[in-house]
């Protein structure tokens, strides 16, 4: 179960990353990475817009994850952690990742078109 706890905290990771391009500016639009909605594909002002405003949910999340996955990893190595715990946590965690994502989405879309005035 630990490799799972792994795989969580590369997730984090790359969830920070694009957070943090996102939250700079730097996250170009393209269809990869980043909040992809037919919104914020319909130009640049409102991609960065929405990123912009919706950053700083993604970094956060990324916080979370990555802390959690390394708090549980030396413990799920050791195989100290019951498999039950351990799937509570590991769903718990994927939660945060999916949770943070989609207010980065809301939050980032509903500042965006306010700012915008659309």
């Amino acid at each position: 179960m630990w490799a799972v706890l792994v795989l969580e905290l590369a997730g984090g990771l790359v969830l920070g990353w694009v957070g943090w391009l996102a939250l700079t500016g730097k996250l170009p639009r393209q269809g990869f990475a980043g909040i992809r909605t037919r919104y914020t594909l319909s130009s640049d002002q409102r991609w960065e817009a929405v990123h912009r405003h919706g950053g700083a949910y993604l970094v956060f999340g990324a916080v979370a994850v990555a802390a959690a996955a390394l708090a549980l990893l030396p413990f799920a190595i050791a195989g100290a952690l019951p498999q039950g715990f351990t799937v509570a946590a590991v769903l718990a965690i994927a939660v945060v990742a999916v949770g943070s994502a989609l207010a980065a989405w809301r939050i980032g879309e509903s500042r965006a078109r306010a700012e915008l005035g659309d």
